[in-house]
This record gives C-alpha cells, sequence and structure tokens, in this order.
C-alpha cells in the first residue's frame, strides 16, 4: 500500500472509522488478526493512534485483545450470537415504536430513500453495499428515535450482527430481510404501532433463524486490500 491508495486517516479516530466500517461491511471477518505492524503500515499514522482505536473497539465488544498474542476481529459463540439478536430485538422494538407513533415523515423519508438505494445494490449486483445498507436502515430508524443512547446502542449491536453473519452461515440472503423493511416503512407511514413493533421483531427473528449457527466459515483477508481505494 502506499499514499495513493492509502485510506485517508488523520488520527486514531479515522483509524477507528475505518476498523468499524469494514466490520460493519463484513470486509474485515472474525478471527482477524490486527497487527499494529500492520495498521501502521495500511493507516500510514502512528502506533498510538493505532493503539487507541483498537483499545475502543475492543471496549465495544468488536475486537478482542489477547495478552502475548495481540489484537483480533471478535469471534462471538453462539450463546453471544443469541444475546444480540435478542437485545436487537429488545431495543428495535422501542425505536421502532417511536417512528410509528409519529408518523415522522422525516424518519419516514430517510427510510424509504435507505430502501430505495438497498434494492438499486441488489439489483446491480453490488453485494457489500447492499448488506451496509440493509444495516443502515436501523440505524436510521434508531438516529429518528430521538434517543441518541438508543441510536449508540443499535449501531454498536449492527456491527455486531455483521460478525455473526460473516462468522456464520447465513442461507437466506438478502432478500428477505429487504421485504421486511419495506413493511416496516408502510406500517410507520400509517401510524400502525403495535404492527410496526411486531413486524420488528419478527425481522430479527427470521435474521437470527437466516444464521446457522452450528457452521462457521473459514476465513482468509489481506489487509491492504482490505482498505485500499
Amino acid at each position: 500500500m502506499n499514499d495513493r491508495n492509502r485510506p485517508v486517516t488523520r488520527s486514531g479516530d479515522d483509524v477507528y472509522l475505518h476498523l468499524l466500517k469494514a466490520i460493519t461491511d463484513q470486509r474485515l471477518l472474525p478471527g482477524t488478526k490486527l497487527t499494529e505492524f500492520s495498521l501502521v503500515e495500511t493507516f500510514g499514522i502512528a502506533r498510538r493512534g493505532v493503539a487507541a482505536a483498537l483499545t475502543r473497539l475492543a471496549w465495544e465488544k468488536l475486537v478482542t485483545i489477547l495478552p502475548n498474542r495481540g489484537a483480533f476481529v471478535a469471534a462471538p459463540n453462539a450463546e453471544e450470537a443469541r444475546d444480540i439478536f435478542l437485545a436487537r430485538s429488545a431495543i428495535e422494538a422501542g425505536t421502532i415504536e417511536a417512528i410509528a407513533r409519529r408518523a415522522d415523515p422525516l424518519a419516514i423519508a430517510a427510510m424509504e430513500q435507505n430502501v430505495a438505494e438497498e434494492a438499486a445494490c441488489r439489483k446491480s449486483g453490488k453485494t457489500r453495499d447492499a448488506i451496509r445498507l440493509s444495516g443502515g436502515f436501523h440505524l436510521v430508524i434508531a438516529q429518528h428515535s430521538g434517543s441518541p443512547i438508543l441510536a449508540e446502542q443499535v449501531r454498536l449491536l449492527v456491527a455486531r450482527t455483521s460478525l455473526v453473519i460473516g462468522l456464520f452461515e447465513n442461507e437466506s440472503g438478502l432478500s428477505c430481510w429487504h421485504d421486511h423493511h419495506l413493511e416496516l416503512v408502510d406500517h410507520c407511514r400509517h401510524g400502525r404501532v403495535e404492527a410496526a413493533v411486531a413486524e420488528m421483531k419478527a425481522h430479527i427473528e427470521e435474521l437470527q433463524a437466516s444464521v446457522a449457527l452450528d457452521r462457521r466459515r473459514p476465513t482468509s483477508f489481506d489487509l491492504s486490500e482490505v482498505f485500499a481505494q
């Protein structure tokens, strides 16, 4: 990697955001070793900034730091994966309720835009962009819920869900998740609060059911390719 294709990085916060986005987009797979030397080379930043980013990600349970072994992208086990989905169901029932109760036109417009962009990506075969937008749909809801605390929790849970989906076999693809999103938009537009909450819970349950928690995927990566522009 050189200055022409190195991601723009000015601080440890930028390293954190690049790593978070790569995890959420499933470009960095669970179990990937994140050596400080490789990250310094990849981002062209001092080790202090890299260490700060890794510490923050570890606190958020997106990275695991093992004594004498280094940092690795977190690899949730099946029990942790179930807890992640359970937490999402509880929290996102609240965020969608807030949108549907107000039938907030700004929130609904943002949701519709996300759905349209995801559909366009799926149609053109841009799978990774579609995955990013699929998770982003839930972030849009959380960001318009009126609770910054819930929005932050959803952001982290969506990233951790990406780890689960990247680690275990997923048999359903993206189509059914996208269909749930359309139905959620419709419920919110018409103020159907109970239907929106039930739809969100069913959506999270279906997402969990689509992941085979007894089958792990093999993982491999090239750090320089992950972040090359």
